[in-house]
């Protein structure tokens, strides 16, 4: 719900700097910054449901032949793996916003602190790690049966 309210924010947003940019020519300013930090950050919202949902895109043009248990040891390999991207990008994303607040680094604009983008999009990576985990070992208990 939050990346979707976020969603339509960046869409109410830039939707009056368009018409601000054509009708009064004087579009939002730092309309581009806040797109770009708010959008990194509602993905970040809509990753863990999404994949908690079997939601993600999955081509089954090899695999849609294969046996079921076979199908299921490769999803339980899927999440492991997915898991341990997850854990990583979750890593990066922490050690970058601490760089990114050492720094002081900001937009170029509005002066945003760039770190703010990273810290906010850190729950949801965290979340996306933990629902892989917790896709692994479903899996991993169904492979078992």
């Amino acid at each position: 719900m939050a990346g979707g309210i976020l969603m339509i924010g960046i869409v109410a947003m830039t939707g009056f700097s368009v018409l601000g940019r054509y009708l009064f020519n004087a579009p939002l300013p730092g309309d581009y910054e806040i797109t770009e930090l708010a959008c990194g950050v509602a993905v970040f919202s809509f990753f863990p449901y999404c994949y908690m949902k079997n939601g993600n895109i999955v081509v089954e043009f090899f695999t849609g032949r294969m046996r079921q248990r076979h199908q299921t040891a490769l999803d339980t390999a899927h999440n492991l793996v997915f898991a341990a991207v997850a854990a990583l990008i979750t890593w990066r994303l922490f050690v970058g916003g601490i760089h990114k607040f050492e720094d002081s680094e900001t937009t170029l604009f509005l002066g945003i602190p760039i770190w703010l983008g990273y810290f906010a999009a850190l729950p949801g990576a965290a979340l996306l790690t933990t629902v892989c985990v917790w896709g692994f070992c479903f899996r991993l208990r169904a492979l078992g049966k």
